[in-house]
């Protein structure tokens, strides 16, 4: 897999980026705030993940997807891995929200120690309610890994 940084036009993965946060407004508040990767696997785009700054310490991993298609293959761990290498020397430590399913695969991914949860945030944050599988989205639990 190829990794590019998206300079402009980032929009035009907006579908993908749908994909991890379902919402196209929330999408919008951060989308141009922050750094965009994309994975090029045969020449198409398959995935991508975005970063932005939390403050001088903290950067935080907002937003990664994955096609349908190519799930399950390991294209957003090796993501996760370029920004960890990436970032290591600009900030001390990389944090990720997530749905309670997601915590898992962001533990095996290197985001081992809890951070903190803000309550309420899918209700008070989205529109209509948001489902991960068949569990509905409530809180956001945040888990970080540290670069230094």
């Amino acid at each position: 897999m190829r990794i590019e940084k998206v300079e402009k036009n980032k929009e035009k993965y907006m579908e993908l980026l749908l994909e991890a946060d379902p919402e196209a407004e929330v999408v919008k508040q951060y989308i141009n705030k922050g750094d965009m990767y994309i994975g090029i696997e045969n020449e198409k785009v398959v995935c991508e993940i975005l970063i932005t700054e939390v403050n001088e310490q903290e950067c935080e991993l907002k937003n990664i997807a994955t096609l349908e298609e190519f799930r399950g293959k390991g294209y957003a761990k090796k993501l996760i891995e370029y920004v960890f290498e990436k970032y290591k020397n600009q900030y001390k430590r990389m944090i990720v929200g997530t749905t309670e399913n997601m915590i898992p695969f962001y533990v095996l991914s290197g985001f081992t120690k809890y951070h903190h949860t803000v309550k309420n945030f899918f209700i008070d944050n989205y529109s209509e309610e948001i489902y991960d599988g068949d569990l509905q989205c409530i809180d956001m639990y945040y888990y970080y890994k540290e670069l230094i």
